[in-house]
C-alpha cells in the first residue's frame, strides 16, 4: 500500500453530535468534520457551529473563513487534546486525575485555563489499529474548568461519531 492509500485509507468523513453540558446549562450540536489517524493518535476536526441551547444546529459547510472556528482534538490512549483555532483561540488538555494547563485568546483578551479531568471514556475497543470501521464511536469526559485558580464550572462532554 503506498503511503497516499494509506492516509486516503485513514481518513473518514464523520457527523459528529456534540453533547455538552455545563452545571444546568446544555447545548446540543451536529456537526460534518472528518476523523483521521497519524501515528498512535485520531484526530477529530470539524468547524465550531454557534451554539444554541437546547437546540440541535447543523453545518455543513467546512470551508475557514475568520468568522469561524476550526477545532481539532487529539486523542490518544490517556489524553485528549482540544485546539481552537479562528475566531477564537485556545488549547485543553484532558488526561484522567491530572491537572492540565491551557490557555483562551481572543482580539480582546487572553487567560490562562487549568482543567482537572475526572473522567474520560471511549468505546472499546476503540480503533487506535487496524482500518477505520465503525458504526458509531462514543468519547466522553467530565472536568473541572479553572480560569486563574478560580473554578468557573464542571463540564460534561460527550462526543457520538459516525460515518457521514
Amino acid at each position: 500500500m503506498t503511503e497516499h492509500q494509506r492516509e486516503t485509507a485513514d481518513r473518514l468523513p464523520v457527523l459528529i453530535t456534540i453533547d455538552s453540558r455545563q452545571d444546568d446549562e446544555r447545548v446540543t450540536q451536529q456537526v460534518e468534520g472528518e476523523l483521521f489517524r497519524k501515528g498512535s493518535n485520531f484526530y477529530i476536526r470539524y468547524i465550531e457551529a454557534e451554539p444554541q441551547p437546547e437546540r440541535v444546529k447543523r453545518r455543513s459547510d467546512s470551508s475557514i473563513d475568520a468568522s469561524r472556528t476550526q477545532v481539532t482534538l487529539k486523542v490518544s490512549e490517556n489524553l485528549i487534546k482540544l485546539t481552537r483555532r479562528g475566531q477564537v483561540e485556545s488549547e485543553q488538555s484532558f488526561a484522567l486525575g491530572a491537572r492540565q494547563n491551557g490557555y483562551y485568546r481572543s482580539s480582546a483578551i487572553r487567560f490562562p485555563l487549568t482543567t482537572v479531568t475526572s473522567k474520560l471514556s471511549w468505546d472499546e475497543p476503540w480503533p487506535f489499529e487496524g482500518p477505520l470501521q465503525f458504526d458509531e464511536l462514543r468519547i466522553a469526559w467530565s472536568y473541572q474548568l479553572y480560569i486563574e485558580e478560580r473554578c468557573t464550572g464542571k463540564f460534561n462532554i460527550r462526543l457520538r461519531i459516525i460515518p457521514a
